[in-house]
């Protein structure tokens, strides 16, 4: 419930940069991302059948995640610059959204029967994320020259709110679900201006969320709800207008 209660602050205290930097204008840049996702082993609350508890150590297989990035500058250089105070120079905002493939490994279900597959043993249920997330991003320059007076090697730390769209299929006849849900993001990165419009970024990002799905299993109701911890290295490259 605090997690929950963090998020949803957030979420508000960066709907309302966002809507600022709606009325006045701010450097732009727009970019594309790629790179690779983990989940950590993790719980999974389950109802099925004889059996309401946890499942722990649920394994999740790596995948690609991609997408693309929206994001402003506080600088008053480049499309659409403001005067902005100069101490704003160290913090942007940027909405970026992200997809990935989370499957499952067919985890085993303790009855009063003994154990057994949710699925056929060597299947997996497919799952997948779809992420937009709301950050602020707070950075420091180094390495000023003539070309890139603001610096060209800019570490940073963004954290912020996102909307996790995901969802399971067990397999044809098996029932699927999908959910949406609040989640929480963070990242940390270098960027590196390697022209005076052109960037490339290096991130590590985490992102927390707690989807609940509800399953048809042949005529039989099943609930999942797992905590996902996930861990992703993002390479970014920017452009800026």
């Amino acid at each position: 419930m605090k997690k929950k209660t963090y998020v949803l602050g957030v979420s508000v205290l960066l709907a309302a940069l966002m809507a600022l930097t709606g009325v006045a204008q701010s450097a732009m840049w727009v970019g594309g991302q790629i790179g690779g996702n983990f989940v950590s082993s993790s719980s999974v609350d389950v109802d099925a059948f004889a059996f309401r508890g946890r499942l722990n150590n649920v394994d999740y297989s790596a995948s690609v995640i991609g997408g693309a990035a929206l994001g402003y500058d506080f600088i008053n250089a480049g499309f659409g610059a403001y005067a902005w105070p100069d101490w704003m120079k160290y913090f942007s905002v940027f909405t970026d959204f992200t997809y990935n493939r989370r499957d499952i490994r067919s985890p085993h279900l303790p009855t009063a029967f003994g154990a057994f597959d949710l699925v056929p043993a060597n299947r997996r249920i497919e799952s997948y994320d779809a992420c937009w997330s709301f950050m602020l991003m707070a950075h420091y320059p180094f390495l000023p020259d003539s070309e890139v007076p603001a610096g060209r090697l800019n570490p940073y730390v963004a954290v912020g709110p996102g909307i996790l769209f995901s969802g399971v299929d067990v397999g044809k006849g098996l029932g699927g679900s999908s959910a949406v849900n609040v989640a929480l993001v963070v990242e940390a990165g270098i960027r590196f201006m390697c022209l005076k419009n052109v960037s490339l970024d290096g991130a590590f990002r985490y992102r927390w969320a707690e989807p609940s799905y509800d399953l048809d299993w042949r005529g039989a109701d099943i609930s999942m709800k797992p905590d996902l911890h996930m861990f992703s290295f993002l390479f970014r490259a920017n452009y800026h207008f």
